[in-house]
């Protein structure tokens, strides 16, 4: 996972640990119904409206996750539930991770916050991601007037497997080298699919 300078210890921080990847400047929502996490959005005031995601597959907890903040409720039911939109902040590398608060049920611990900025995009994803708004999304750059890696990111459809594996990466050259690769395939297969569509019709 990339670390630089630009890293920030956050401590006791409340976890909601999920299966999914909120990348920074992507909108995710969340049904909340268990009692523990119900505790956490009855104080999320406490913490600026931010919490972490560390992110799960098969039942194990991965040390990278998503910072985001509670954007807006959604609805609130009589039991207590909740349907939120959380919107990516930044992307953590977790230190400490403990089962339950002491005083509520839901997990907490300590991160490293990193700062998003630091992940320049380099040239190639630029022309590539270019490629791709004209073949596949049918526009141009011009829609994107403060481009950078996230706003890509956000843009081609990743899957929260490939978010990860983006995340992972121990270098900024490194995770947009994965996106480069995840551009091309894309454009690949959408063109492919345009001239099969073109040469064949349903009736």
């Amino acid at each position: 996972m990339l670390k630089n300078e630009e890293s920030i210890i956050t401590e006791n921080i409340p976890f909601f640990p999920l299966g999914i990847v909120v990348l920074p400047g992507e909108t995710r929502f969340l049904h909340v119904f268990e009692t523990r996490y119900k505790n956490l959005f009855n104080d999320i005031g406490n913490f600026g409206n931010c919490f972490g995601i560390p992110f799960i597959t098969r039942g194990n907890v991965h040390e990278i996750g998503s910072f985001v903040r509670l954007d807006k409720v959604l609805a609130r039911y009589p039991n207590g539930e909740l349907d939120v939109a959380v919107r990516g902040v930044d992307i953590f590398s977790m230190t400490r991770l403990k089962a339950e608060h002491p005083q509520r049920m839901y997990p907490y611990g300590d991160i490293f916050l990193l700062n998003k900025d630091s992940i320049e995009i380099t040239k190639t994803s630029v022309n590539l991601f270019e490629a791709y708004t004209e073949k596949v999304l049918k526009t141009n750059l011009d829609k994107y007037p403060k481009l950078n890696f996230y706003v890509i990111a956000n843009s081609i459809g990743l899957t929260d497997l490939e978010k990860y594996e983006i995340l992972m990466q121990e270098s900024g050259k490194a995770m947009n080298k994965v996106l480069s690769d995840h551009l091309r395939l894309r454009t690949i297969l959408a063109s492919q699919y345009n001239s099969i569509s073109e040469h064949y019709s349903l009736n």
